[in-house]
């Protein structure tokens, strides 16, 4: 193993995140930014925030904004391909993808059709196939792919049944590929946030805000950043013995009994 700085330093390593045009993708980013990855930042919609994003970041011409459609096999194949293009003739390796692209719509059970379901089995599932295979097929062993989660995977809430089915096969999905990916040195590993923190929270939401925030033994929700951390974790060389494994960070809800502290909605 290299010293544990060199373990964190992602200088000569390109980094592609999907739905980086969200908070939680610009925070996971942001954080391998600064480690010194240059970063390939995946949106299907929102290209003037991925862009903002782009600007904002440590030496903003060492990254690149990538749009594509995760739900679709071709558009996925020619961002992968366009990904690859972009690193000819420069020393980069393409070390880490982290999916994170999703949706996460509200629909009580009864009102769950066919169009609500396969819009967000899709978006969180299907995208998360289709990013992985493409991407492994260009990957170098000593690789990663961390794939973004959900407590709603472990712990579902009400009127969110698709985006915890969803979620719930993402983390077999981690599991299933780290099998499968071993022989070729690549390893899979899924992060599982619970409530994150972004601008206006608790002025738009200060019921389920207060709620989880009450019953969380840490007594607040996560930063984007914090979930940027766990994924470098995962993604560098300290963690080259783990692969098939679920971090759980939700601020020790899940110690509590308190059951569906969110009710109505995730936080994710």
């Amino acid at each position: 193993m290299k010293p544990i700085r060199e373990a964190f330093d992602f200088s000569g390593k390109a980094v592609f995140v999907t739905g980086a045009s969200g908070v939680l993708g610009a925070g996971v980013s942001r954080v391998f930014a600064e480690a010194g990855a240059a970063l390939f930042l995946g949106y299907r919609e929102g290209e003037d925030r991925a862009e903002t994003l782009r600007r904002s970041l440590p030496e903003p011409d060492r990254h690149h904004c990538l749009q594509a459609d995760g739900t679709d096999e071709a558009s996925v194949a020619s961002c992968v391909a366009r990904l690859v293009g972009a690193l000819e003739g420069r020393r980069l390796v393409f070390s880490t993808l982290v999916n994170n692209a999703g949706i996460y719509p509200v629909a009580p059970l009864a009102e769950l059709g066919e169009n609500a379901w396969r819009a967000v089995v899709d978006a969180n599932l299907t995208a998360t196939h289709l990013f992985t295979r493409a991407a492994a097929g260009v990957m170098r062993p000593g690789s990663a792919i961390i794939n973004i989660a959900s407590t709603e995977g472990h712990r579902p809430v009400h009127h969110h049944a698709h985006y915890a089915a969803a979620k719930a096969a993402v983390l077999a999905y981690t599991r299933a590929c780290a099998l499968e990916l071993s022989s070729r040195g690549i390893r899979v590993n899924s992060v599982s946030p619970g409530l994150i923190q972004r601008e206006g929270l608790e002025r738009a939401w200060p019921s389920g805000y207060n709620r989880f925030v009450g019953v969380a033994p840490l007594g607040r929700t996560g930063l984007p950043e914090e979930i940027g951390a766990a994924c470098l974790f995962l993604a560098s060389e300290a963690a080259a013995w783990i692969t098939g494994i679920d971090l759980l960070m939700d601020g020790g809800v899940s110690l509590t009994s308190a059951q569906d502290p969110l009710i109505l909605e995730s936080g994710r």
